[in-house]
């Protein structure tokens, strides 16, 4: 299922049934609220809501933050739409399993129904703080990091060098696809010589980059954490002239990094 696809249904799986017609039924109005737009993968998120607002004729209030990591404002806009009181559902993409627990706990105590995307809240943890999620979708990180080790296995001699740049290693996202990378790649006989986050930044993981590739000439592949990052990481192949020398692989599709290959 494309994204489009998915985050219409949805909406539509938190749109109450009804069994009032077209013509008279309420107009529904569902929050989704997710992290930054400076990531691609978001904004793709965002046209997916957009499409499922006038695909299902339904309102969104769409909530995202300026920059990465900001959990304080990302929980203040939680905390505002839950104050102003209109929003019958939400569909929440934290930033990390944590951050927003706080006001979910309250959403659920008011029977309004949550679905956690991407950023998945763990089912213990959410018991534990009293949140009610009636379903929770996101790719399987582990099996992304496993299938970018996969690649890297058929693409380099045994016993090479690879060095892996992660995302905020206090997010579940970044956490397994590195776990998931890390693991299959031992097995398969690579030699992991750094692992650092980057924090989802493109400009610091181009850093980080540069550093690894000066710091190791026998360097032959990096796993990054997500595409945002991975291209800086080309960035900063192209700019040490290992183009072609080292192979860069990471995780999510986002159109410009697909338009990098």
């Amino acid at each position: 299922m494309n994204r489009l696809a998915l985050f219409a249904t949805l909406l539509l799986t938190l749109a109450p049934l009804s069994s009032v017609s077209a013509q008279t039924a309420k107009k529904h109005k569902i929050g989704a609220l997710t992290k930054s737009l400076a990531n691609p993968y978001f904004l793709q998120m965002k046209q997916g809501y957009d499409y499922a607002e006038k695909k299902l004729g339904v309102d969104v209030v769409f909530g995202s933050t300026p920059k990465e990591e900001e959990d304080v404002e990302q929980l203040n806009i939680l905390q505002s739409w839950l104050a102003e009181g209109s929003l019958e559902g939400y569909v929440v993409t934290p930033f990390r399993a944590t951050s927003l627990n706080s006001v979910l706990t309250r959403i659920s105590r008011k029977n309004l129904p949550i679905i956690n995307i991407d950023e998945l809240i763990p089912e213990e943890t959410a018991k534990a703080d009293d949140i009610k999620i009636v379903a929770r979708i996101a790719s399987n990180n582990v099996e992304a990091g496993i299938l970018d080790a996969q690649l890297v296995l058929s693409s380099v001699p045994k016993g090479s060098d690879v060095a892996i740049i992660e995302g905020d290693p206090g997010t579940t996202s970044s956490t397994e696809r590195v776990t998931g990378f890390t693991n299959a790649a031992k097995e398969g006989g690579l030699n992991i010589v750094a692992s650092q986050p980057a924090n989802w930044d493109r400009k610091k993981a181009s850093e980080l980059a540069t550093n690894m590739m000066e710091g190791d000439h026998n360097l032959k592949a990096i796993f990054v954490a997500n595409d945002d990052m991975a291209l800086g990481v080309v960035h900063a192949t192209q700019a040490t002239g290992a183009t072609g020398k080292i192979i860069v692989v990471s995780v999510d599709g986002t159109p410009n990094a697909l338009d990098a290959l």
